[in-house]
């Protein structure tokens, strides 16, 4: 058996107990001090999907609306085989309307998105700049669905006074 402690055991047991607890106290509140830093952060993302859903849920009536829009004014495909050549007619119609002169146009192959299918044309342009902007400007009206793509514009070496341009567009039309 151990007999009383002596005052040089006691002060080193009180020494190795105090520095334990302080470790023990340590532990603990570095974990608590994470855990809170860890549920802030998990807070302020809750809260930001929050104000997200009830953004969202303000604004459904305007999405409602725009959803009825596109179904209601978006083309439907009836047929992919010409629908390529009825783009490349319509778009050297109103090329012509515009004085652009139209080069090397080719018909790609169609794209099939959850959202729309697209089918597409690519065609250089060679023009003063002023008609390719009225062009594209005619081009791109809402109700048609034409997209640019991409579009590369570069002034001719040749004669600075004309714009030549390579353009990859498409007419996206309603899923089936």
């Amino acid at each position: 058996m151990s007999g009383p402690l002596s005052t040089r055991e006691r002060t080193l047991s009180i020494l190795v107990g105090t520095v334990a607890l302080l470790l023990v106290t340590f532990f603990v509140t570095d974990y608590f001090f994470k855990s809170k830093a860890r549920l802030t952060a998990d807070l302020a993302v809750k809260a930001r999907q929050l104000r997200t859903m009830q953004m969202r849920s303000a604004e459904k009536a305007q999405w409602e609306q725009r959803a009825a829009w596109l179904a209601e004014k978006q083309p439907k495909l009836v047929s992919e085989e010409r629908a390529g050549g009825q783009l490349l007619e319509q778009i050297k119609e109103l090329a012509k309307k515009h004085s652009v002169l139209i080069e090397s146009p080719v018909i790609r192959q169609s794209v099939r998105k959850p959202e729309y299918v697209a089918i597409g044309i690519e065609i250089e342009t060679k023009s003063p700049w002023s008609a390719l902007i009225a062009f594209l400007g005619e081009l791109q009206t809402p109700e048609q669905f034409i997209v640019l793509d991409s579009a590369n514009l570069k002034i001719d070496g040749a004669d600075a006074t004309q714009m030549r341009a390579k353009f990859k567009i498409a007419r996206w039309y309603a899923p089936k």
